[in-house]
């Protein structure tokens, strides 16, 4: 089997091109045109809709050509059997920003296809997000009692790779939730919060096998100390 993931060089791509093995033909803005001219591809991953929510505030235009009209391109311009849309689950929560309504057009566009909204989710390679301004004592700009559904990018990357034969709108994450007070509090962090707003993000429905999102505390607090040099 041949699987292309556009945005393989991503925080969510890298995890699902590892998933994928030896399956997986990574795309990258490098090797673009190359990867389009190498088809047909048996399914094409589109995991390269970026996660900067407060660029596309600042932004929109922007975001919306890097997520709608890229999209649009992939659907148009590749040939592929089976299509595969990463967006998130702002596409249902933030409607009233850029950021959820360009990717809640970019999920119209693939209606018949998979579609897979991602919460929030941590690795390694977090450089940005609530998590990071946790760690780092800055402000957050959301609301401390905001829950959310945090999950390993990995076990995300896992679950894509798995269901690529599924079909229609997929929200997966955590099968709870944490908020981000209790985050900071646990991990002795010094932020402020000053968002107005809940900013709430977690599937409508989990499986019981799903990660815990208090798990993310763990995690944290396990890179507070590699930072920090401590044991």
């Amino acid at each position: 089997m041949r699987v292309a993931v556009v945005g393989a060089g991503g925080f969510v791509g890298t995890a699902v091109t590892r998933a994928l093995g030896s399956a997986a033909i990574p795309v990258t803005r490098a090797n673009y045109e190359e990867a389009r001219r190498s088809g047909p591809f048996d399914v094409l991953v589109n995991a390269a809709c970026p996660s900067r929510r407060y660029w596309a505030r600042q932004h929109p235009d922007d975001d919306r050509r890097e997520t709608v009209d890229k999209t649009r391109a992939l659907l148009r311009d590749w040939e592929w059997d089976r299509f595969v849309q990463i967006s998130t689950i702002s596409a249902r929560t933030q409607l009233d920003t850029p950021y959820g309504r360009n990717r809640a057009e970019a999920e119209e566009l693939c209606a018949g296809h998979l579609v897979v909204r991602l919460g929030p989710m941590y690795g390694d390679s977090n450089t940005k997000g609530v998590l990071i301004d946790i760690l780092e004592e800055q402000p957050v700009y959301a609301h401390g009692e905001s829950r959310q559904s945090f999950a390993p990018v990995e076990w995300c990357g896992g679950w894509v790779a798995s269901h690529l034969d599924a079909e229609g709108l997929w929200e997966v994450g955590a099968r709870t939730t944490v908020s981000l007070r209790e985050i900071r509090d646990a991990v002795g962090s010094r932020s402020v919060f000053a968002g107005a707003r809940k900013d709430d993000q977690f599937p409508l429905v989990s499986e019981p096998d799903w990660p815990d999102a208090a798990d993310v505390i763990g995690w944290l607090r396990a890179r507070s100390r590699a930072l920090t040099g401590e044991s």
